[in-house]
């Protein structure tokens, strides 16, 4: 059933983002960022349980030093992050590699252990034991680690031919094809060998595979038994970082993450987060007490994901579905009901709060993700931070760049400018004072009240008479009359720091060119942080930069200014 939840969602929003992009169409994107950010999470620590877990099947062979396990780990990821980064088509034929081994391995028992099958073995087992209610329902919540990756199969909507049709088959036949030989190997192994020994053993495949194997293929199916639980990890590592692409791409992580390679076309600096934080899980040797911890975050992530139909079969009962989940109200109910009676009756109080501090770790990256893009959390910060604003700008603009725009603005006569974005107005007093006639005007625009409080009281203090202040939002100045009008005719826009903040760029590069007279100057000056984590990708190349700009009808030319910490990138030049 959860299967049929998946492959309704996936046939409505085929995209890379999955439990992200539901949960987000269904419940907004704070819901749906930390719906993405829980899928995340229990990704890593999977990754890190299947890998070095499977490494212990290689103990049936020989007993393996835990620091050759760790290395042998390592080596395996970095491996296939290099094959995911090569690119999907690679990618896909490894996960194929893998399926066909998981397949043979699951045949090889089932159908050869058949032929082991001894019915007294399943006299002893009673079904019909209401005692046994909790313990099954408790086995099947850790159970669940074994079919984690309905989600990962979403994550590839977006490089899959025909994703609305063949995303959800192939959850669904998958699923049962899975689920029916599983089935089968289970009825297999309690027919082959007494319950009470199969539970005591640490390698019940392997037991299994000893009452009708030579021991010489009993160490091939370890072997086969490693590819098979590795497989699982690799489809984790191939699909994962494609859910980080498309919540960068949403602009709810850092959208320096959803860069992608000019060559094999692959989101490679997602790829690289997604070895970093893998392999540091993996050395700290704490992926089997996360998995406590994974295991409820993947149910509220799950849980989420299923009431996602009822709310959106209501809100949006028009859009097409290949696949439909029956009785959507009752089913995905009762679902929900079943993941969170297990959780509470398996799940200790300590797991759940350290869920919920990982859970809380992804706040910091959503707020520097939205402090480019979100105006609430924009705003929210220009009004707490407008006093260290006016030191820090005072100490970095002044020394550092002011110079630069006023010797630019001083080669040509400029009275009227507007500064965009102008902040505790440090800019906009010292054009006012150094470079424009008395009769002349600078306007400082911004959407902070607190800030442009500051900036007025400092132009009053310095005697600058020439500036006036307003408060309004970038994208509003079109709609108020008053403020339109003053702000037509300009002989110069600038800005400090404002095009990281501005989301939709070209409407904003348009207007600034409605309201420049013709040969009108323009000067913009960004950051382009050590590792790009926090700008831009615009910001850091050039190409776009002067690709963007002569779109809209600007010649403009780039400088890189160096500093130990940063570049400022100064952007200049004139409308044509």
């Amino acid at each position: 059933m959860i299967a049929l939840v998946f492959a309704e969602l996936a046939s409505i929003y085929p995209k890379a983002g999955g439990v992200y992009e539901y949960s987000k169409r269904a419940f907004g994107k704070s819901v749906g960022f930390f719906i993405g950010w829980i899928s995340w999470v229990v990704s890593n620590i999977v990754i890190a349980m299947l890998v070095v877990g499977s490494l212990d099947y290689l103990g049936v062979l020989t007993p393996l030093p835990y620091f050759v396990k760790i290395i042998s780990a390592i080596a395996f990821v970095l491996i296939v992050n290099y094959i995911s980064f090569k690119g999907i088509e690679m990618s896909g034929k490894l996960l194929i590699a893998f399926s066909m081994i998981t397949m043979s391995v699951l045949i090889l028992i089932a159908f050869s252990g058949s032929t082991a099958i001894n019915l007294n073995n399943l006299r002893g087992l009673s079904f019909t034991n209401l005692s046994l209610a909790f313990p099954i329902i408790i086995a099947m919540f850790y159970a669940i680690e074994t079919f984690f990756g309905w989600e990962s199969i979403a994550f590839l909507s977006e490089e899959t031919k025909n994703p609305k049709k063949n995303i959800p088959k192939a959850l669904l036949i998958g699923t049962l094809i899975i689920s029916a030989f599983v089935m089968f190997v289970i009825f297999v192994s309690l027919a082959a060998v007494p319950a009470s020994e199969l539970g005591s053993s640490s390698y019940p495949l392997l037991l299994v595979a000893s009452k009708f194997f030579p021991v010489s293929v009993v160490k091939i199916i370890s072997v086969l038994a490693v590819l098979t639980i590795m497989g699982g990890a690799a489809s984790w590592i191939i699909t994962t970082p494609r859910l980080i692409y498309a919540m960068s791409k949403d602009k709810v992580l850092p959208e320096s993450f959803s860069r992608v390679h000019q060559k094999y076309k692959t989101p490679y600096t997602a790829i690289m987060l997604q070895a970093a934080i893998t392999l540091l899980v993996i050395v700290s040797g704490s992926y089997k007490f996360l998995l406590d911890v994974a295991l409820p975050l993947a149910i509220v992530m799950y849980a989420i994901v299923i009431l996602s139909i009822p709310k959106l079969r209501k809100e949006h009962p028009k859009l097409k579905r290949t696949f439909k989940v029956p009785f959507p109200i009752i089913i995905p109910t009762a679902l929900v009901i079943l993941l969170f009676g297990a959780m509470a009756i398996s799940t200790t109080v300590e797991s759940l709060m350290l869920g919920f501090v990982l859970v809380l770790l992804g706040l910091p990256l959503y707020i520097i993700a939205s402090l480019g893009y979100h105006e609430k959390i924009i705003k929210l910060f220009s009004d707490w931070l407008a006093e260290v604003s006016y030191w820090t700008n005072k100490f970095f603009i002044e020394k550092d760049i002011i110079d630069h725009m006023l010797n630019y603005l001083s080669d040509v006569t400029v009275e009227k400018v507007l500064d965009l974005g102008c902040g505790v107005g440090v800019v906009t007093n010292k054009i006012a004072k150094e470079v424009i006639p008395p009769h002349g005007k600078v306007y400082g625009i911004d959407f902070s009240k607190r800030v442009l409080k500051i900036a007025k009281k400092i132009s009053e203090s310095r005697d600058v008479k020439n500036v006036e202040f307003i408060h309004e939002n970038f994208y509003n100045l079109s709609k108020n009359r008053n403020i339109n009008k003053k702000l037509r005719k300009l002989d110069a826009v600038v800005g400090v720091g404002v095009l990281g903040y501005i989301n939709r760029l070209d409407f904003i590069l348009n207007e600034i060119k409605k309201r420049l007279r013709k040969k009108g100057k323009i000067y913009f000056v960004d950051y382009d942080y050590p590792g790009h984590l926090l700008d831009k990708p615009l910001i850091e190349d050039n190409k776009e930069i002067y690709k963007l700009f002569e779109k809209h009808g600007f010649k403009i030319r780039i400088w890189r200014q160096k500093k130990l910490f940063w570049t400022y990138v100064h952007i200049y030049g004139e409308r044509i």
